[in-house]
């Protein structure tokens, strides 16, 4: 799959941290991820790359979520950064407090991105957020 809207060269390492962060959720399928990109698990100078990598595309998602999100009316500007679990944003979307798509959901999504981006925890990943 080729997302040509965002499509332009750059660091192989970008393509695997977006994929790593949507599919990869555990630390066994993040193995088996790398190694397949690859052909052998990942040594520690490319791991630390990755890292850094993963961190940039967090927070640039962070930005393109927050980006569709800014036009949206507001009773009162969000200064907060706090940001829903993975958990409780499945919850909040089955319980129909916060519809996929709407400027409302990339915000949480968007928040979520920056909140991944300050503390290495997991992303909410892209199903929820199409």
């Amino acid at each position: 799959m080729i997302d040509w809207e965002s499509a332009y060269r750059t660091d192989p390492l970008v393509d695997l941290a977006i994929v790593g962060d949507s599919l990869a959720r555990t630390l066994e399928l993040e193995s088996i991820l790398h190694c397949a990109w690859l052909g052998h698990p990942l040594d520690e100078a490319l791991r630390a790359r990755l890292a850094h990598v993963r961190a940039l595309t967090r927070l640039y998602y962070a930005g393109v979520l927050l980006s569709a999100s800014a036009t949206a009316p507001r009773a009162a500007p969000d200064t907060s950064l706090a940001a829903p679990t993975l958990a409780e944003l499945a919850e909040a979307t089955r319980g129909g407090r916060l519809k996929a798509g709407t400027p409302a959901a990339k915000h949480v999504l968007g928040k979520m991105f920056v909140a991944s981006f300050l503390t290495e925890v997991a992303t909410p990943g892209f199903d929820l957020s199409v």
